[in-house]
């Protein structure tokens, strides 16, 4: 029997939010992850997922798509088998990864999201249409918030 998955890849996770997955994706991905044998295969039926999470099961394979696209997830390989992204599969040590990186037969496929160092944010940003800058590289201040007048009550002096 192969031990436990302990290792992941710390600078590939730090990446995770740049896919700007759904929640439900998130759940999924979380859930894959706890299931996972050394490597990324993991064992488990879009059915088995919904069931445990309580969802349906377009739901799931909405998410499961979400994740195929964004390349967290690979091709199906058989039913009932997934196959983690081996930069975000779970190993037994740092050999482990390394030796499975390396490996000839290892298909390490593209990731689908930013991997840069901006990560997008994942609300509007108020400054959108200005000049700001955010990097810590310089550009101009946020722009200030208009002030607004104070407002008080006026009493009528009329009898």
């Amino acid at each position: 029997m192969s031990s436990v998955p302990g290792f992941h890849n710390p600078d590939t996770f730090e990446l995770l939010p740049n896919a700007c997955l759904s929640p439900t994706a998130r759940d999924i991905f979380d859930v894959l992850t706890a299931r996972q044998e050394p490597g990324g295969v993991v064992h488990m039926r879009q059915q088995d997922i919904a069931e445990r999470l309580g969802l349906t099961q377009s739901a799931v394979s909405r998410a499961v798509g979400q994740l195929r696209d964004k390349g967290i997830l690979g091709e199906r390989q058989r039913q009932g088998t997934l196959l983690i992204h081996p930069l975000l599969a779970g190993y037994e040590s740092l050999a482990h990864m390394v030796n499975h990186l390396k490996d000839a037969d290892t298909f390490v496929w593209p990731l689908n999201f930013p991997t840069g160092d901006i990560r997008p944010p994942r609300t509007r940003d108020p400054r959108d249409g200005t000049r700001f800058a955010p990097g810590p590289g310089g550009g101009e201040r946020a722009p200030a918030r208009e002030a607004r007048p104070v407002l008080g009550v006026v009493r009528s002096t009329t009898s």
